[in-house]
């Protein structure tokens, strides 16, 4: 609301909604089998059906829409490698969600291409949660 808010009175605004952009909430909701986060759940089809400009906007006010970014706040995360877990694969739904034009976002093309994403990340030793 604070974001839109600020479009509507000629600010610029990078959004950051609690609903579809805290990477410290849990992947799954078998929380028994995930490392200890915050608390909500954000799976990866909610990050990726986020669009950081709201209809309620005049194109004009939606102008000031910059993009999108992550938060992933640490007091539940002990060390890098859940950071990355926690990130990844959420982050790259959220990648595509501010670089593609939402007329041509489709989750079950991202899905598709996902495991190019993940065979990348596993390359790069990345810890990523497996969808």
């Amino acid at each position: 609301d604070g974001g839109i808010a600020a479009a509507q009175a000629g600010h610029d605004v990078v959004m950051a909604p609690g609903s579809h952009t805290y990477l410290d909430h849990y992947q799954s909701l078998d929380t028994a089998h995930e490392p200890l986060a915050i608390g909500g759940f954000l799976p990866l089809d909610t990050v990726y059906s986020y669009d950081p400009v709201p209809d309620t906007l005049t194109a004009a006010e939606a102008r000031h829409i910059l993009g999108a970014q992550a938060q992933l706040w640490t007091e539940y995360v002990p060390d890098p490698k859940q950071a990355e877990y926690m990130a990844f694969p959420r982050l790259c739904a959220l990648a595509e969600v501010v670089w593609t034009p939402s007329g041509r976002k489709a989750f079950p093309d991202f899905a598709a291409r996902l495991g190019t994403h993940l065979r990348r990340l596993a390359i790069l030793d990345v810890n990523y949660r497996r969808p």
